[in-house]
């Protein structure tokens, strides 16, 4: 928890080599945290050995192994794997232990409701276990840094400020600087949505300086990345209304605007929902960021089954890629680079009422819905074709 990562690392596995004929339960709590260690610091293959080591004898991975997959991108799995624990989880303080992970996966996956069940499972039990008539400090800052991450999905900007600064100043009172980097990370995104880009930079500075110390490599290149000083991979949208010259035209300039107005409404809306971020409008259309591809597809369909229910709604083209970008300098807010110039090509390659998404986007991915056999398409500034598929959302 101090920080000390090297040095808990090699007692905890002195204590296992020490243990492991005589007590197999701290064994594999030794393993576990020595998984832990390993999986912050971007070391996956040794983490996953160490979850399996854990797993082969007889104690549960988790969430630990969840997390991993999740930082693998492999969000389904990560799903699975938590929904797997928590069905078998009967003793509330081990539903306690993977809570705080449900509420980081389901908003991973785009599902806002999993992560707030899991948030009030949480909250309640933090009220029902105290010591000296108060609840555990560490039990009420996870519940902070949580409900922290959900409002930031919801966009309630100033509700994650708040829940935000409670988590990192009560990290801080436990000595915790791993989690004290978390949520000034999370604290710093929330102060740019508010526009507070001095906050901002603060805050993930901060963070980031903390994650080198520690060795925590993938969370260090997440806080460089949201301070335009790394390359990103992150999978893009682009939508565009077909036709909309004609439909001005026909429809005329005030049938137009409400028509535009339903427009722009439904799609920020499922994109949001998804947990996804409008970079900006351009010209008929939205371009969007997910941290995941899942999360981009399920906003993609979400989108054109919204459209169709309307009784009068423009066609629409959706274009969907994940790929490397930049934050072009000084707009921490905007994406540049070859994968969004990919993700704006693929989308002006659709058809009406069509989501088109590059070939590798979907190849990990499950419960993506139907998919057309892959065609190459070549791209107007590519030198190669690139494989695309369309994916069925009727």
């Amino acid at each position: 928890m101090r920080g000390r990562w090297s040095d808990a690392e090699t007692q905890c596995q002195a204590a296992c080599d020490e243990l492991k004929d005589y007590n197999a339960w701290i064994t594999a709590a030794g393993l576990y945290e020595i998984g832990e260690i390993r999986r912050r610091r971007g070391e996956f293959a040794t983490a996953q050995e160490s979850y399996r080591a854990v797993s082969e004898i007889g104690v549960d991975p988790q969430p630990g192994l969840a997390l991993l997959r999740l930082a693998e991108g492999k969000v389904d799995a990560g799903v699975a794997a938590l929904r797997r624990s928590l069905e078998e989880a009967e003793e509330p303080l081990r539903r306690m232990a993977l809570l705080p992970a449900q509420v980081e996966v389901s908003l991973a996956a785009g599902d806002l409701a999993a992560a707030r069940g899991a948030l009030a499972e949480f909250a309640s039990t933090v009220t029902a276990y105290t010591i000296g008539g108060m609840p555990a400090p560490a039990f009420v800052t996870q519940q902070h840094l949580a409900e922290g991450r959900i409002r930031l999905a919801e966009r309630d900007w100033a509700g994650a400020v708040r829940c935000l600064r409670e988590a990192r100043s009560r990290w801080q009172q436990v000595g915790a600087p791993y989690e004290v980097a978390q949520a000034r990370m999370l604290l710093g995104m929330a102060y740019r949505h508010q526009r507070d880009e001095d906050g901002a930079t603060s805050e993930i500075e901060a963070a980031q300086s903390t994650f080198a110390r520690l060795g925590a490599r993938l969370d260090e290149e997440r806080a460089r990345e949201l301070l335009g000083r790394l390359e990103t991979r992150r999978t893009f949208v682009f939508t565009d209304i077909v036709g909309s010259t004609q439909l001005l035209e026909t429809l005329g300039d005030e049938k137009w605007r409400r028509l535009l107005a339903r427009h722009d409404q439904l799609l920020r809306e499922r994109i949001v929902e998804a947990g996804g971020e409008v970079i900006k409008q351009t010209g008929d259309g939205f371009f969007a960021s997910f941290e995941h591809p899942k999360a981009a597809l399920q906003a993609a369909v979400a989108i054109q089954r919204a459209l169709a229910e309307e009784v009068f709604a423009p066609d629409v083209r959706v274009g969907v890629h994940t790929g490397g970008a930049f934050h072009p300098e000084g707009d921490a807010a905007d994406y540049a680079g070859q994968g969004v110039h990919m993700a704006a090509r693929i989308g002006a390659a659709a058809g009406a009422g069509e989501i088109l998404a590059s070939a590798e986007t979907v190849q990990d991915l499950t419960d993506t819905g139907s998919l057309s056999d892959p065609r190459e398409l070549p791209l107007r500034g590519f030198s190669e074709p690139v494989p695309v598929v369309s994916v069925g959302w009727r």
